[in-house]
């Protein structure tokens, strides 16, 4: 028998550990959400604004990798449209 059998009463007590982390964790962040309404509000605002520019940029970098594909297709047709050289 290991170390581990002194243990064992206490398993129930080590289990609730980590919820009990977790209880406190939401706790905290109800209360800071209580107390500083506004300040939630600011940071919520902030990551909308942040996620429309996110938005507005990958709108960009999608025209712009469209806009390559297509000059890279009229490319691709202009070289098939050449003659072949004869050797």
């Amino acid at each position: 028998m290991g170390p581990l059998v002194y243990l064992t009463p206490f398993i129930p007590f080590l289990a609730m550990i980590p919820p009990s982390i977790a209880a406190m964790w939401i706790a905290n962040r109800w209360l800071r959400a209580r107390k500083g309404g506004a300040d939630l509000q600011a940071e919520i605002t902030a990551l909308r604004e942040e996620v429309a520019a996110l938005q507005q940029a990958q709108v960009e970098d999608q025209e712009r990798l469209d806009f390559t594909e297509r000059m890279l297709s009229q490319l691709r047709e202009s070289h098939r449209e050449l003659p072949k050289a004869s050797s």
